[in-house]
């Protein structure tokens, strides 16, 4: 990754981007408003410039993890976990960008590198975000693996998750960390952040099988355990064997635990197969009644197949059969209208003459905001 940008000609050292280079810092930047996924620097400088609306909005912000350092004076890597407010067209609004800015050179001055003392630490502000445990200690991996820093010692976790039947494993699963689970996904089943490939054919053969011992071992798992690895897995590239696995699990606990099943679907959502994509289109269609979780997860994972008006409009169905009160649509409509991706079918679907009553009573409630 290039810390090299090619400049716009606008707002000369007001960006993020230009801050970090001028303060003569590397840095690599993750977006987590929809799952972690690694961003170009190149891609972020032209968010950051409204050259393009950010692509994985969440909530009407744009969630980012930036880490920066300087080896030539320290080993030291800083991260930063930070949420910009997007316009109604998902551009980021450039004066709350460089108001942070200004909170970022007030607290540490303009040479980061001069500051490690202070640890890089801003004070609190509208602009940060504490994450989840999960969130953290799946970024952590993810940064550790991308940077090709010294990897955790994961033996114990390794050999509970590879055979949590035996004996002598049965125990083990209370003393494994949310942490350890984390860099056994990034490390152990794909080659590297988000995708299964990698240059060695051995190791990739090896990430492979991993994956397969987790599918045959899905139902071994106590309760804790999978729900961590499912949150893990969500940042990663599945083989179709460990996604069918995941999809038989999930008819087997429906409906009794919508949250234990919200988190299987989430584990498939980075490339879902094309058996995730007809189960996922099965279960919008024919389902009699999907439950808000689910809803939910849908909107905020699977949002690429809404490019389909047919199974937009019967999600949408099914949102305002479970929330009466439309608080739920707007919601979720609010979250789709963002994605870049789907925008174009999102507004024409509120303009579709066909509609039942109940999306039509919503999309009424929709303009009169």
């Amino acid at each position: 990754m290039t810390n090299k940008l090619k400049a716009s000609g606008e707002n000369s050292g007001s960006t993020l981007s230009e801050f970090l280079l001028q303060a003569h810092t590397q840095y690599i930047i993750f977006d987590l408003g929809r799952g972690i996924r690694p961003v170009d620097n190149q891609v972020f400088f032209e968010w950051e410039n409204q050259q393009h609306p950010c692509a994985y909005p969440r909530q009407g912000h744009m969630w980012t993890c930036i880490v920066f350092w300087n080896e030539k004076l320290s080993q030291e890597r800083y991260i930063w976990f930070i949420k910009l407010p997007l316009d109604e067209n998902g551009l980021l609004m450039q004066a709350t960008r460089d108001a942070f800015i200004e909170i970022i050179i007030n607290a540490l001055g303009k040479e980061l590198e001069h500051n490690q003392d202070k640890q890089a630490q801003l004070p609190e502000n509208p602009y940060v975000f504490t994450p989840s445990q999960q969130q953290l200690a799946d970024c952590n991996a993810h940064i550790r693996k991308h940077l090709a820093l010294p990897r955790r010692d994961i033996q114990a976790a390794t050999s509970y998750l590879k055979a949590p039947t035996l004996q002598s494993n049965e125990q083990q699963w209370a003393d494994i960390s949310v942490q350890d689970i984390a860099d056994f996904v990034i490390y152990s089943v794909t080659g590297s952040s988000t995708t299964l490939s990698t240059n060695d054919a051995a190791e990739t053969q090896q990430h492979r099988k991993n994956q397969y011992i987790i599918a045959e071992n899905l139902s071994a798992y106590p309760l804790p355990v999978l729900s961590t690895l499912f949150a893990s897995l969500e940042s990663v590239a599945l083989i179709d064997e460990l996604q069918d696995a995941i999809i038989n699990y999930h008819k087997s606990i429906l409906p009794e635990n919508t949250t234990q099943a919200a988190l299987a679907l989430r584990a498939m959502s980075l490339h879902p197969n094309e058996a995730c994509k007809r189960y996922i289109n099965d279960l919008v269609t024919n389902t009699l009644k999907l439950d808000m979780e689910t809803c939910v997860v849908l909107a905020g994972r699977y949002w690429p197949l809404f490019g389909n008006k047919t199974l937009l409009r019967e999600y949408m169905q099914k949102i305002v059969e479970l929330d009466a009160s439309h608080k739920l649509f707007l919601a979720l409509y609010g979250d789709l209208v963002q994605v870049p991706a789907i925008r174009k079918y999102v507004l024409e679907f509120i303009r579709e003459p066909e509609r039942s009553s109940e999306l039509a009573n919503a999309i009424g409630v929709l303009f009169a905001r």
